[in-house]
């Protein structure tokens, strides 16, 4: 069985740059890196950013936030109505 040694580039470290977006740089740095190495990291990195979002500003409601919350007390504000009519005297 051949010897597989296509991602041995991508130890614990350069996943965890990949995934904060960080540059692989220095990760693919010296001799165990060939061509094909840095050109799968470069692929990977491409596909990583394609899916990367934006991170909203700090003030800004997140997407479905608004209608969430609106569900939401909406949903209380039955159960108190309900509460409040089964708790009346009869």
């Amino acid at each position: 069985m051949a010897d597989d040694r296509r991602y041995d580039w991508l130890d614990d470290d350069a996943v965890e740059r990949l995934l904060r977006g960080e540059a692989l740089a220095g990760t693919l740095a010296g001799d165990t890196a060939d061509d094909r190495a840095r050109d799968g990291a470069a692929r990977l990195d491409a596909a990583l950013g394609a899916l990367r979002v934006p991170a909203p500003a700090d003030d800004a409601p997140l997407p479905g936030e608004e209608a969430a919350l609106a569900a939401f007390r909406t949903a209380r504000a039955a159960e108190r109505d309900a509460a409040a009519g089964s708790a009346a005297p009869v």
